[in-house]
């Protein structure tokens, strides 16, 4: 029986900041197929010659992940101009970016698929979170307009607004994962943290050509938390 989420023969570039998560999505492609160069460290300044290159010698691309997330947490008093400046370049200036020299450098394919890590700080109002909230909801605003601007070449894009994931977590500071997963479910995250190979699924699900008339939306994968 075929899996429907081969991805055998996709060309996949995947922009991400080396996280744990990171590694746990492109573990996954790589075992559903897929053929994926990775791009760590991108900054504003080296996109355009970077991705460039990229597009000519490994595009153009089936399929493109934003997997940076930039987090950090700070109440009204110290969300100073350079905080929103960084979080606003990482989060959403820099994807913007990534999209406008991959389109420009013909690096996207026809029917390409596209898929930006977001975060339920988008749709959930948050205390001391209020500029990385801003930040990923411009994200998605992004993900919708470009589903529209896109579409036309069979392009289709959309994000993942993730909650808790145990990837996210300092291992080395966790002694009871049992005690974490219940202060989750003490905060709404009622099915506890969600296990990066979930979040690698979804991933791999909108990349996949079991979702050929998914885009520009955004899918919450949270354990319940925002119900």
């Amino acid at each position: 029986m075929v899996n429907p989420m081969e991805l055998t023969g996709k060309r996949i570039l995947f922009i991400g900041d080396s996280s744990s998560l990171d590694n746990a999505i492109f573990k996954q492609l790589l075992a559903l197929g897929g053929s994926v160069t990775i791009c760590n460290g991108l900054t504003v300044n080296d996109v355009e010659s970077t991705l460039k290159d990229l597009a000519k010698n490994n595009g153009p691309f089936d399929g493109i992940v934003y997997g940076v997330v930039h987090s950090d947490f700070k109440p009204l008093q110290f969300v100073k101009p350079e905080l929103i400046d960084s979080l606003m370049h990482d989060n959403y200036g820099l994807f913007i970016e990534v999209m406008r020299v991959l389109k420009k450098s013909r690096g996207i394919a026809n029917g390409a698929s596209i898929v930006a890590m977001s975060s339920i700080s988008s749709i959930r109002a948050m205390k001391a979170k209020m500029a990385f909230c801003s930040s990923k909801a411009a994200l998605d605003a992004a993900v919708r307009c470009l589903a529209v601007e896109l579409g036309d070449k069979g392009v289709r894009i959309n994000s993942v607004q993730k909650g808790g994931v145990d990837a996210d977590l300092e291992k080395a500071h966790i002694q009871d994962v049992t005690a974490i997963n219940e202060n989750a479910t003490e905060k709404k995250q009622i099915l506890g943290l969600t296990r990066a190979v979930e979040v690698a699924n979804l991933v791999a699900f909108l990349l996949s050509d079991a979702a050929t008339t998914i885009t520009g939306t955004s899918i919450v994968i949270d354990g319940g938390y925002t119900l």
